[in-house]
């Protein structure tokens, strides 16, 4: 019986190598190119509707509450899929599950955008656009979560363990770089016409999956066993590195959604003053964070759990100096080194999480990890600002409290501390072979 079940497992070991040989190193990087551009529209996209929204919406007679709503419900199910999404691409293939969400991405942002024409022409009244809002913003959300998961796998698929932490860093700076400079250029747009900025993110999704249609190549078929994969967040193997990563989404959450508040009350700034370094601040962040995704990552090339509390250990400190800070130099430098800090722990937590998985298992880890970064924005308003109104610095030290323990979960997770052990020079193995599975 040992003898048929080393056996066993041999093959299916050999079978997850056949399912997914490394690529030509030329044709690699092209494909990880393209993939990085279409993930860079989906984070443009985010960033402009989060800029431009709230005037429009204010025009039209939307509250506060409503348009909160609508990003609520979105990321609701957003979170919602993306781990049925990730699991799916198993069965689909990578390539296909990305030109869902791509294709996806350009059908719900039109709709979208028509629907705010046909409110500002007076087309449509406000009950009845309002609701087609929420419907056609939640579409994005369950049809764009395809494509972060489905990429992320597709990367870990062709990659090297050694080879993994970097390259999921790489795929995260390209949504963080679309978020950078999307307010730049929808503030340019604006010019033309305040919905052109959104018209173009329809324009730019749409050549994105172009491009992944024709140049991402995946000759492979879907792996079979994927059908019997049940990878879930109470998996022993990923389910730490999962609270992880909702740690690191609530603190991210919190400075965006207060630091414009905690800047105008701390310093006595008016609105518009307040919102201008706010920007600022948080440009610095995103920008410290494409550097240390880019540049720390690529450089020092730090195991995936030393990565990730290295960035836990720099944002729990910049978050503490958050709390304490009355001046807008501190707290600039504050926001920069809290951007540094998350761009090393986003790649270390995925990393991790597609370290202590089996090869064919890929596309459920990578749903379930994309998941847990919009967990933080729905759970922290209920949170952050009921403690803002306490005391404004109080959501900082909160954020430094969650970040700490994620430090402490991160050390004593036995599978966070043996993916920076073992298999680094490999590809990933079969579980059969590996104690960390019956952990």
């Amino acid at each position: 019986m040992q003898d048929q079940g080393q056996e066993a497992a041999r093959k299916t070991a050999a079978d997850d190598n056949r399912a997914t040989l490394p690529m030509d190193p030329r044709e690699r990087r092209r494909a990880f190119l393209v993939l990085t551009i279409g993930l860079m529209c989906t984070g443009f996209s985010q960033s402009v509707v989060y800029a431009i929204l709230p005037p429009i919406a204010r025009d039209l007679g939307l509250s506060e509450l409503q348009v909160g709503s609508i990003f609520v419900l979105s990321s609701l199910f957003w979170v919602l899929t993306t781990p049925w999404w990730g699991r799916r691409s198993d069965r689909l293939g990578r390539k296909v599950s990305v030109l869902i969400g791509l294709f996806g991405f350009s059908l719900s942002m039109l709709l979208f955008t028509l629907t705010l024409e046909a409110a500002q022409a007076k087309l449509l009244p406000l009950a009845v656009a309002f609701p087609l809002l929420i419907v056609t913003r939640s579409l994005y959300g369950l049809i764009v979560s395809a494509a972060g998961p489905s990429s992320q796998a597709y990367v870990a698929d062709r990659t090297s363990r050694d080879e993994r932490t970097r390259a999921t860093a790489t795929i995260g700076a390209a949504y963080g770089l679309g978020a950078t400079i999307g307010p730049g250029v929808s503030a340019s747009l604006v010019i033309l016409g305040i919905l052109v900025p959104f018209y173009f993110t329809v324009l730019l999704g749409l050549l994105s999956a172009l491009l992944i249609w024709a140049y991402l190549p995946e000759r492979e078929r879907p792996v079979p066993t994927a059908r019997k994969v049940k990878l879930g967040l109470f998996d022993r193997r990923i389910t730490l590195n999962l609270v992880n990563g909702g740690l690191i989404s609530s603190a991210q959450a919190i400075m965006i959604q207060t630091v414009a508040f905690y800047m105008m009350d701390r310093l006595s700034l008016p609105l518009d003053h307040a919102a201008q370094y706010a920007g600022i601040g948080l440009m610095a962040a995103s920008l410290a964070a494409l550097f240390g995704q880019l540049v720390i990552v690529h450089r020092f090339r730090m195991t995936a759990p030393t990565l990730e509390r290295t960035g836990l250990g720099i944002t729990a400190v910049a978050f503490l100096a958050l709390g304490l800070a009355h001046q807008i130099g501190p707290l600039v430098f504050a926001l920069t080194m809290v951007g540094l800090g998350q761009g090393l722990a986003r790649p270390g937590n995925a990393a991790v999480g597609s370290l202590v998985v089996r090869r064919h298992e890929q596309g459920a880890v990578a749903g379930l990890s994309n998941a847990t970064n919009a967990f933080g924005f729905l759970i922290m308003p209920f949170i952050a600002m009921p403690a803002y109104r306490l005391d404004p610095a109080l959501p900082y030290f909160i954020g430094t409290g969650l970040l700490a323990l994620a430090i402490v979960l991160s050390i004593v997770d036995p599978n966070a501390r043996r993916a920076g052990e073992r298999g680094a020079d490999g590809y990933d193995v079969d579980d059969t072979d590996d104690p960390m599975q019956t952990l």
